[in-house]
C-alpha cells in the first residue's frame, strides 16, 4: 500500500500548548541507525521520448532487478550539514535584488517598437538609396559613414562577438558593394577584399554545409553578381561560387511567382534576392502598413530602388530618424521584444517580481495575436515560427484563451522549412524546439498538439546528433544543452526550482538570434537579468534552508525520531514541498506541506505492517473522537503517532483562524480520517488475501494516495483566506490523485506483490482482463497518465475561477510525483536517489 510521497511543514513548540508522548512516561525507542545540466535527474524520464526514454514497463521492469531496502531499516535523512561556501549577507542580497528588479522594471516600462543590434547588411542596402533631389550621392549619407566606422580589425563586417560564416559573408560583400557603388573607403574595400579573398571559399562551404538563414543563399549570389558588375577582385571561379548559384536558381524555381504577388510570405523579407520574379507594381500590394515590406530594411529599399514608391521611403527615413546612422535587420520588435523579456523571466524564475509588466507586455502581444500566428513587429504580414510559437505557449501560461489551431499552419510552415533547406538550416532547430516547448502546454482533445511533439521531439532527437547540430553553436552556445534538458524532462513532469536553475545555468545574457544575421534584443536579454536571477535563486535558498531546523524541531517534539518502523527523510520531504512552493512568502504552507507529508507516509507505513487490525481500529475510533484518552492502549509507537497528528493539526487550525475567519480543524479531522480509513481497507484486502475489482480497488486508492489530503492540510497556510466557495471549486483533485497514484503503483506493485499484497492497479487490470499481462497493463496506465496531466494543465492555465496560487500548489504537486517517480520509488531511497536535486535546490548556491 505503498503511500504518495512527501511534503511540507512548520515549526511548532511546546509553549503553544501541545500535548507530548512523553507525559505517558515512555522511555525512548533505539533507532537503526549527477552532471552540470542532467545531474539532479539521474533518473530517465518514464514518459519522455528521445534519448533512453524508457515506458513504465521498462523502468519497473529495471527497477524489480535492483535489490529494494525494507522501509523499516531506511537509512537516515540526507543532511548537508557544512556549507562549503561563504554566503552573502541577506540584508546585502535583498537590497542588490530590489536595485535590480528596478532596473529590469525599467526595462520593461521602456519598451516601445523595439531595441535592436545595427544590421551592417541592411544598413548598406539602405546606404544604396540615392538623393531624392537627383545628386549622384547618398539620400542617408551618414548610413554610409556608419560602414565606414565599423569595419572589424580582420576586414570583415557584422558581429563581433560571435563569429558566423553566413553573417561575416552577408554583412561583408553588402557593405563592399555599397562603398563600391558609392566610390568611397579605397582602404576599407582593400581590408575587406582581402578578407573575403583569404576566406571565401572556407566560409561558403560552412555556410552552405552547416548553419545559414533561409536567405542567405538567395542574396549572396546577388551580392556576388553585383560585386562582379562593379569590378571587385574575388575568386569568382571557385566551384563553391558555382554551386551556391546552383543553390539559388534551385530554390528561385520552387517560388511561386503567383503566390507570391498574392499572399504574404517569407520572401518579402528577401525580395533583393529574388529581383528578377518580383512584378514591382503588384508588391507594392503586400506592403506593410508602416510602408515597409514585412519590416525588413533591405527588402524595403531593393523595392524603393525599383518603384521610387514614397511610402517606403517614409519607412526608411523614420528608421534612420531613429537609428541615427544605422539600421537593424528588421523594424519594429515590438512583439518580440516583449517576447524575449517576458520568456526569460518566467524561465529564470522571476516571475513574481514582475507581474505588472508581464501582463502588461502579454496584453500587447495579445493585442495582435491572430488564429495566423504573429511576427516580431506589429505590422509585420508574415508569421514567425519561433514567435508565434512562443507566443502561443506565454499566453496559454498566463491564462489567454488561445486556439491550438494556429500551429497548424507553423507545423506546416516548418515542416516546408526544412524540406526545401533538405534539413540543412540549423536555424529551423531554434524554431523546432520552440514549437516542442509550446506543444507541452496542451489541452484535451488537440491532436495537432500531439502532432507537434511528436514531429518536433523526432527532429530535435536527430538534429541532436548531426553535424549540423554542433555548428548551431555558433549562434546559442548552450543550444545543445536545452534541447537535451527539454528532451529530457518535460514542463509538466519537472520541478519549477530545477527548471529555473537549468535555465540559470544555461542563460547567455548576451543572446543572439539570427534573421538574415545576427542581432540582439538588449533590453530582453542582458547581464542584470542574470545577476538578478542567481541572487533570487541563492536568496531563495537561504529562505529554504532557514526553515529546516523549524521542521526538526517539530519532528523532534513529536518524538518521531523515537520511532523504528518509519522512513526518517525530513529533509527529502521538506525539498519536495519547497520546489511546490518555493516562494518566500510560502514558509508556513511549506512546512505544513512537509508536515503532512511526513505524517501521510508515517501512517502508511503504522497501517502496512506495523500495527494489528485491532489497534488500528482503535486508532481510528480515537482519532474520529478526537479523543487521546483512548489511545492510552495502544502502544507506544502508536501513540506518538495519534498525538503528533492531534498536536499538529491544532497547531495548524489555531495559526490560520485569524486569516481564514473560522475553525478549519474539522475541515481537517475529515480529510485525515478518510485517509485513515483508506489505509485500514487496504490492510484489510491484505489480511484477507482479497483482490478488489478495479473500479473498486480505484475508489479506495484515490484516496489512499495522500496526495488531497497533504494538499488540503497547507493550502489554509498560503497567507490569505480561502473561502468555501473556493474550495469547492477545487474539483480536479481526482486528476491530482490519479498520476499520483499511477506514478506511485508502476514503481512498487512489485515490491507490495512480493510482501503480499494483491491490491494494485496493476494486479487488479490483469485480473479483470483475462490474458494480459504487465505490460498491457502498464501500457494502460502511461495512457492514463497522460491523459490525467493533459487536464491538469488546462485546469492549471485556464481556471481563472480560481486564484493562481491555489491551482500552483495542486498542479505542482502532481509534478512532485512524476519527479520523484521518475524512475522508480525514489522516496524510499532518498538520500541516494534524491541527493542531486536537493543538492541544487537547498544547498548549491549560483557563483
Amino acid at each position: 500500500m505503498a503511500q504518495i510521497m512527501f511534503s511540507s511543514s512548520f515549526s511548532v513548540s511546546k509553549s503553544r500548548g501541545w500535548i507530548s508522548t512523553r507525559a505517558h512516561g515512555f522511555s525512548p525507542i533505539l533507532n537503526d541507525s549527477r552532471a552540470k545540466i542532467l545531474g539532479c535527474h539521474n533518473m530517465p524520464s518514464a514518459f519522455v521520448g528521445g534519448g533512453e526514454a524508457k515506458s513504465i514497463r521498462d523502468l519497473t521492469i529495471a527497477r524489480s532487478e535492483r535489490k529494494t531496502i525494507n522501509p523499516s531499516y531506511g537509512k537516515p535523512d540526507y543532511v548537508h550539514s557544512v556549507l562549503t561556501f561563504k554566503e552573502t549577507p541577506l540584508d546585502e542580497m535583498d537590497r542588490r535584488i530590489e536595485e535590480l528588479v528596478g532596473e529590469i522594471k525599467g526595462l520593461f516600462n521602456s519598451m516601445e517598437d523595439g531595441e535592436i543590434s545595427p544590421s551592417a547588411y541592411d544598413t548598406a542596402w539602405v546606404a544604396r538609396v540615392p538623393a531624392i533631389d537627383g545628386f549622384a550621392e547618398p539620400q542617408f549619407p551618414q548610413m554610409v559613414d556608419w560602414i565606414l566606422q565599423n569595419q572589424l580589425p580582420d576586414g570583415s563586417w557584422g558581429e563581433k562577438r560571435r563569429f558566423l560564416a553566413c553573417d561575416r559573408l552577408l554583412n561583408t560583400l553588402s557593405c563592399l558593394v555599397t562603398l563600391a557603388f558609392w566610390g568611397v573607403g579605397n582602404n576599407q574595400l582593400s581590408r575587406g577584399l582581402n578578407f573575403l579573398r583569404r576566406n571565401i571559399e572556407g566560409m561558403i562551404k560552412e555556410a552552405l554545409g552547416h548553419y545559414r538563414p533561409k536567405g542567405f543563399e538567395m542574396a549572396f549570389p546577388v551580392l556576388l553578381n553585383e560585386a562582379k558588375l562593379l569590378g571587385l577582385d574575388l575568386p569568382y571561379q571557385l566551384s563553391v561560387m558555382k554551386q551556391i548559384s546552383e543553390k539559388r536558381d534551385l530554390q528561385l524555381r520552387k517560388v511561386s511567382v503567383e503566390e507570391l504577388h498574392i499572399h504574404p510570405s517569407s520572401m518579402l523579407q528577401c525580395l533583393e534576392g529574388i529581383q528578377e520574379v518580383v512584378d514591382w507594381k503588384n508588391i507594392l500590394k503586400l506592403q506593410s502598413k508602416d510602408g515597409s515590406f514585412s519590416g525588413c530594411p533591405a527588402s524595403t529599399a531593393c523595392v524603393f530602388l525599383h518603384t521610387g514608391d514614397e511610402k517606403c521611403l517614409r519607412f526608411l527615413t523614420s528608421l534612420v530618424k531613429k537609428f541615427g546612422d544605422h539600421v537593424p535587420g528588421i523594424y519594429p520588435v515590438d512583439i518580440a521584444e516583449r517576447l524575449r523579456g517576458v520568456d526569460n523571466v518566467e524561465r529564470l524564475g522571476l516571475e513574481r517580481h514582475f507581474q505588472t509588466e508581464i501582463k502588461q507586455a502579454m496584453d500587447y502581444v495579445f493585442q495582435y495575436w491572430s488564429e495566423r500566428g504573429i511576427g516580431f513587429g506589429r505590422e509585420s504580414l508574415v508569421p514567425d515560427i519561433d514567435i508565434t510559437a512562443t507566443a502561443f505557449r506565454l499566453l496559454r501560461t498566463f491564462g489567454y484563451s488561445v486556439s491550438s489551431e494556429v500551429l497548424k499552419n507553423i507545423k506546416g510552415e516548418a515542416e516546408e522549412l526544412l524540406k526545401l533547406s533538405g534539413n540543412e538550416n540549423s536555424a529551423g532547430g531554434i524554431a523546432i524546439l520552440s514549437l516542442y516547448r509550446s506543444s507541452q502546454l496542451n489541452f484535451p482533445g488537440e491532436n495537432i498538439m500531439k502532432e507537434i511533439d511528436a514531429f518536433a521531439k523526432d527532429y530535435l532527437a536527430e538534429f541532436l546528433q548531426s553535424e549540423n547540430f554542433s555548428q548551431a553553436k555558433a549562434v546559442k552556445e548552450n543550444l545543445p544543452e536545452e534541447v537535451e534538458y527539454a528532451l529530457s524532462f518535460r514542463w509538466n513532469r519537472n520541478m519549477p526550482m530545477l527548471i529555473s536553475r537549468n535555465h540559470i545555468e544555461l542563460f547567455d545574457p548576451d543572446d543572439l538570434w539570427l534573421g538574415k544575421t545576427l542581432y540582439q534584443l538588449p533590453k530582453a536579454s542582458n547581464d542584470k537579468y542574470l545577476e538578478l536571477a542567481k541572487l533570487d535563486f541563492n536568496r531563495i535558498q537561504a529562505t529554504h534552508r532557514s526553515e529546516i531546523p523549524r521542521l526538526k524541531r517539530w519532528y523532534k517534539d513529536c518524538d518521531f525520531p523515537r520511532l523504528d518502523f518509519n522512513r526518517h527523510r525530513e529533509v527529502a520531504v521538506y525539498w519536495s514541498s519547497s520546489a511546490v512552493m518555493f516562494e518566500p512568502q510560502y514558509t508556513d504552507c511549506r512546512l505544513d506541506y512537509t508536515k503532512a507529508i511526513i505524517l501521510s507516509v508515517i501512517i502508511d507505513d503504522l497501517y502496512d505492517t506495523y500495527a494489528s487490525m485491532h489497534q488500528l481500529n482503535i486508532f481510528n475510533e480515537a482519532f474520529e473522537r478526537w479523543d487521546p484518552l483512548i489511545i492510552d492502549q495502544l502502544p507506544e509507537d502508536m501513540k506518538i503517532v495519534f498525538m503528533g497528528i492531534y498536536n499538529t493539526l491544532t497547531d495548524i487550525s489555531e495559526r490560520v483562524r485569524e486569516v481564514q475567519g473560522r475553525d478549519v480543524l474539522p475541515y481537517l479531522r475529515q480529510q485525515w480520517l478518510n485517509l485513515l480509513l483508506s489505509f485500514t481497507k487496504e490492510r484489510e484486502w491484505m489480511e484477507r488475501s482479497y483482490s478488489p475489482s478495479l473500479d473498486e480497488y480505484w475508489e479506495n486508492a484515490r484516496v489512499s494516495i495522500g496526495m488531497e489530503t497533504t494538499i488540503l492540510t497547507p493550502i489554509f497556510s498560503t497567507g490569505d483566506r480561502l473561502p468555501d466557495e473556493i474550495l469547492q471549486k477545487l474539483d480536479f483533485f481526482d486528476l491530482v490523485n490519479q498520476t499520483g497514484r499511477i506514478m506511485n503503483d508502476a514503481r512498487t506493485f512489485q515490491r507490495e506483490r512480493d510482501r503480499g499484497e494483491s491490491a494494485s492497479f496493476v494486479d487488479c487490470y490483469i485480473n479483470e482482463h483475462p490474458g494480459c499481462g504487465e505490460e498491457e497493463a502498464l501500457n494502460y496506465m502511461e495512457r492514463m497518465n497522460e491523459d490525467a496531466l493533459t487536464e491538469l494543465n488546462y485546469h492549471f492555465l485556464m481556471r481563472a475561477d480560481i486564484p493562481r496560487r491555489y491551482r500552483t500548489l495542486l498542479f505542482n504537486g502532481a509534478r512532485i510525483v512524476e519527479t520523484v517517480y521518475r524512475n522508480e520509488d525514489s522516496f524510499l531511497n532518498a538520500a541516494e536517489d534524491l541527493e542531486g536535486c536537493i543538492k541544487k535546490s537547498l544547498y548549491e548556491p549560483l557563483l
